[in-house]
């Protein structure tokens, strides 16, 4: 059997700052439980984030990370997946988030990491006849960067939401919080200019 854990980071310029579990809604935890490793195809998995118009999300700047432990000998295998850009139009859930002032970036795994998310989905159904506990981690990153001739004083709030298979819909992963954007050296991420 496996638990399913949801680790959630919002990275303001590259310092990992953990949401508080507060920030996972309640009537997501149940959605979160019913992801089942063995059977899901992370490859059909989507990631929308909600940030504010004066901030992008520039390539690699948003990742999934999946890790898998088992007890005996205990191990972990984790992949990090840099998530791309959906051309597609917005859900009806995403819809029904949207906010003036805001903008909504669906995301997905590379078509290039298939094989590696090939992989690690056969290793995750290998762990399945073993014995002992084994917990499947996720966790989404996300590093967005200030537009130019934007104020630098006013942080990012963000919301993260998450699709586990093509034929569902999203549903809140992180409600909407507010992360800090300055580097360790007290700089900003500026995007990178036009």
């Amino acid at each position: 059997m496996f638990a399913i854990i949801a680790r959630i980071f919002v990275i303001g310029a590259g310092v990992f700052l953990p949401i508080a579990c507060a920030s996972v809604p309640v009537t997501s935890l149940p959605k979160l439980a019913a992801l089942d490793p063995t059977t899901m195809d992370a490859s059909q998995v989507e990631v929308a984030v909600r940030a504010p118009d004066d901030y992008d999300l520039p390539e690699d700047a948003a990742t999934l990370v999946l890790s898998v432990w088992q007890e005996e000998g205990d191990k972990t295998r984790e992949e990090l997946f840099h998530l791309v850009p959906v051309p597609d139009a917005p859900t009806r859930f995403l819809n029904k988030r949207a906010k003036a002032g805001f903008m909504i970036h669906r995301l997905h795994i590379h078509p290039k990491d298939a094989p590696r998310m090939d992989d690690f989905r056969a290793h995750v159904l290998s762990l399945k006849e073993t014995s002992g506990q084994k917990r499947l981690s996720i966790s989404v990153t996300t590093r967005p960067c200030l537009k130019h001739g934007i104020s630098p004083f006013k942080d990012p709030r963000i919301a993260i939401y998450l699709r586990p298979e093509q034929d569902e819909d999203y549903f809140t992963l992180v409600k909407e919080r507010k992360i800090s954007i300055e580097m360790p050296d007290g700089d900003v991420r500026y995007c990178a200019a036009d």
